[in-house]
């Protein structure tokens, strides 16, 4: 008996093409030979809806009914933490940092490129996510990122995103350049500067930070049909190797609630490094090892002083 089917489609073909939005929720057209995106570990949710009971009485048992009240799609990966390899020039993950809430300056007399947070008139982008053959497109595409730096293991950004949902199309795999992807660095002593907290710089095996922002799914006469960002509460969390407690006490820190300046740089190459600055208070410092090491664990509330400055990334 034959089989069904004979040539199965397969789930590790797949490209990612993301693009800026000129009018956000009007398709950009990604393309493979501009846009691609050297996405891991990717996790799509293509169809998901929200529903409202019809709740009809019924002289049996059984299911009333429901209505599709909105209907979504959800897109998961991570990329590595590196530069474009030129310093000055944009990363290829910049409008996807600009898609959860950044904004970018390029700053030529300094020969490279930041990225702080904005509170309004935020970016979105479109994706197209071809899935060997049948392309799904998310329009409106906005998200949010987590940041992850351990030691001997690669610099992560994981990134989330919500689009509207589109019907999917037979579409053929388009043809991408890898062009401007760079080969990353791991965390380690040789290649990431020890983050400095509160003026103290401390060896760290786990950082990150979670810019957590807040997602609402917009669906409203008028019409009003998007994805958007409407608060955020970022958090992270730091292991270090433990000084004496005169060098840095963080009790005495958590206690006195004073928000804190934080920086640490991946990457040892011009180009390529990463510069992460944060404003940081800690929380519920705790005891730890880091290779039967004494350490500290502390949680990060990361809170604005200036505004949109809890957070900043500078490509060097």
């Amino acid at each position: 008996m034959a089989n069904v089917l004979a040539n199965p489609r397969s789930w590790k073909k797949k490209a990612i093409l993301i693009k800026l939005e000129t009018t956000v929720g009007e398709d950009s057209v990604p393309t493979g030979s501009a846009n691609w995106i050297e996405a891991r570990s990717v996790e799509f949710t293509p169809y998901e809806a929200e529903t409202v009971e019809r709740n009809i009485e019924m002289p049996y048992f059984g299911n009333g009914g429901t209505l599709p009240t909105g209907k979504y799609a959800s897109l998961s990966f991570q990329v590595a933490m590196v530069g474009s390899g030129t310093a000055g020039t944009a990363p290829k993950i910049a409008p996807l940092l600009r898609a959860c809430g950044f904004g970018e300056v390029v700053d030529d007399e300094n020969d490279q490129v930041i990225y702080r947070l904005a509170s309004e008139n935020l970016a979105a982008v479109t994706i197209y996510v071809n899935i060997d053959g049948v392309l799904h497109k998310l329009t409106g595409a906005r998200g949010t990122v987590t940041i992850t730096m351990s030691a001997q293991q690669i610099p992560l950004y994981q990134f989330q995103f919500q689009s509207v949902y589109a019907a999917p199309a037979a579409a053929t795999l388009p043809t991408v350049d890898k062009t401007g992807w760079q080969v990353e660095q791991p965390v380690g002593s040789a290649t990431t500067l020890g983050a400095t907290l509160g003026g103290v710089t401390l060896a760290y095996s786990e950082f990150s930070v979670d810019l957590a922002n807040q997602i609402a799914r917009l669906d409203l006469p008028g019409p009003q049909r998007e994805i958007s960002i409407s608060n955020r509460t970022p958090s992270g969390s730091i292991t270090v190797l433990a000084p004496a407690l005169t060098v840095f006490n963080p009790f005495a820190l958590a206690d006195a609630g004073n928000t804190l300046d934080f920086t640490t740089t991946q990457d040892s190459r011009e180009g390529f490094k990463v510069k992460v600055d944060a404003k940081v208070r800690i929380l519920q410092p705790a005891y730890a090892q880091i290779d039967d090491q004494a350490a500290y664990q502390m949680n990060l509330e990361l809170a604005p002083v200036a505004g949109n400055d809890e957070l900043t990334l500078t490509y060097l």
